[in-house]
């Protein structure tokens, strides 16, 4: 997409329409952007596989951090007509974690969930306390995934067939990356998800007392 856009732009000298310049430049912007994550991501899970990425653990208010988080996805969400739900029923919020790590779980699982969703998209986020764990759901009416791939979907380099949706692209190294993240922080990750229905990412991270 990158070199389509350029080629576009240096062979249309036409520019009298701001409009046709703006979506080349759009382009190639979001798709730069793109390519950032992607490589980010390689160099992340190789510095994992290393145990070079040490934790900068704090005592986090996870409610905070996903009121907060959720200001700006809602507006992405909402600016496609979709809809953002926060049920934030966990009594005990607080969790010891690294800050950076945790927002990049977050906003990941947000992020796939825009992705996978081929009409109106919508998003829920729901905590509860199990025992000494705090329990965080994040649910979409999405895409979903079909059972013989849900085993997978936290493989390295594996990717989910989309169909028609070709706008979700990547190395496949987005869930590897997030339960990577999840057990060092010494907590787990599953799925429940059905095709045609939506996906449920269950994570449960111990609370801090």
């Amino acid at each position: 997409n990158i070199a389509l856009a350029s080629k576009l732009l240096r062979r249309d000298s036409n520019f009298e329409k701001k409009e046709k310049l703006k979506h080349y430049t759009e382009i190639i912007l979001e798709e730069n952007q793109k390519l950032s994550l992607q490589v980010e991501q390689m160099l992340g899970m190789t510095a994992l596989e290393r145990g070079e990425i040490p934790l900068q653990k704090v005592v986090l208010d996870f409610h905070q951090l996903t009121t907060l988080l959720s200001k700006s996805i809602r507006l992405q969400i909402e600016d496609k007509a979709g809809h953002l739900d926060l049920h934030l029923e966990a009594t005990n919020s607080m969790i010891l974690a690294d800050k950076i790590h945790l927002t990049n779980m977050l906003c990941s699982l947000m992020d796939n969930a825009i992705k996978y969703s081929t009409e109106t998209i919508q998003l829920s986020i729901q905590t509860t306390n199990i025992g000494q764990n705090l329990c965080i759901k994040v649910s979409d009416k999405g895409i979903g995934i079909a059972p013989k791939y849900q085993k997978k979907v936290f493989d390295k380099f594996f990717r989910v067939p989309t169909g028609n949706l070709h706008n979700v692209k990547g190395f496949g190294l987005g869930l590897t990356y997030l339960k990577s993240i999840v057990e060092l922080h010494e907590g787990s990750i599953d799925l429940q998800s059905k095709k045609g229905v939506g996906t449920t990412f269950t994570i449960t991270l111990p609370n801090h007392h």
